[in-house]
């Protein structure tokens, strides 16, 4: 199993977005997938149009509390859900003291078997994402190419080093960041690119994810890209980065 947090305390980067379409692929493509959602907003299930109060599904807060006697979400084939809702907003701001709660859920998690659990984090830095990052084995940040993203994409990356310095049992992998959102025709896209280059090499992802109609809409229709046609742009390139990501998690 393996766990991927994804990271960024910038909201308005399309984060939930990229989180619901990395999992739909994952699943289509037989691996046996669960979302965690650990925002109070619950935009995962809503993007899902899965009801974030069934009260007999766990949800992200029954996890951290060790509540583990209600079913697991279902969304379709290989792919589940443990919802989030704003009962989880009490800790939102706990520090993380005896442990990290979520580390504690990964024998829960482990007994179903999946084969990847993708956990999307509030768009802050918090408890909350600490609780995330000290569970997974790996995480990632999507980033707008805009100027003031490079300053978000080093907030992130501080914060997660600060958490794996602080909480002893916490080692993720950092994966990368990947570019979400492009717009090439803007004239800064190639400086802001050529910046994080210079910044992080080979942990800039090959692949990119373009600022597209179609996947902007897709949510307030319950969509996917895999929805789209097969010779979609949308759907092309959110498989191209699906393979990357395959690649680098060794799934």
């Amino acid at each position: 199993m393996k766990l991927v947090t994804i990271l960024c305390q910038k909201g308005g980067v399309g984060k939930t977005t990229f989180t619901v379409n990395l999992g739909k692929i994952l699943s289509n493509k037989g691996f046996k997938t669960l979302i965690i959602d650990t925002d109070p907003q619950g935009n995962v299930s809503t993007y899902l149009n899965f009801d974030k109060e069934e009260k007999d599904t766990i949800n992200s807060t029954d996890l951290l509390e060790k509540n583990y006697d209600k079913k697991i979400g279902y969304l379709s084939e290989n792919l589940f859900i443990i919802p989030s809702n704003k009962s989880i907003t009490k800790h939102n701001e706990e520090k993380i003291v005896g442990g990290p709660k979520l580390i504690r859920a990964k024998d829960f998690l482990n007994s179903h078997q999946f084969d990847v659990v993708i956990i999307d984090t509030p768009p802050t830095i918090s408890s909350l994402t600490q609780e995330a990052l000290a569970a997974s084995d790996y995480y990632l940040i999507p980033a707008k190419p805009e100027f003031l993203a490079v300053e978000g994409v080093s907030q992130a990356m501080s914060f997660a080093k600060s958490t794996i310095f602080t909480i002893k049992s916490a080692d993720p992998i950092f994966l990368g960041v990947v570019l979400n959102q492009v717009d090439t025709r803007r004239s800064s896209f190639k400086d802001f690119e050529n910046e994080l280059n210079f910044l992080l090499s080979d942990k800039i992802f090959n692949s990119k994810i373009s600022q597209l109609t179609e996947i902007a809409d897709s949510p307030f229709y319950s969509k996917t890209v895999l929805d789209f046609k097969e010779d979609s742009k949308a759907r092309l390139e959110f498989i191209e980065f699906s393979n990357e990501f395959i690649e680098r998690i060794g799934l």
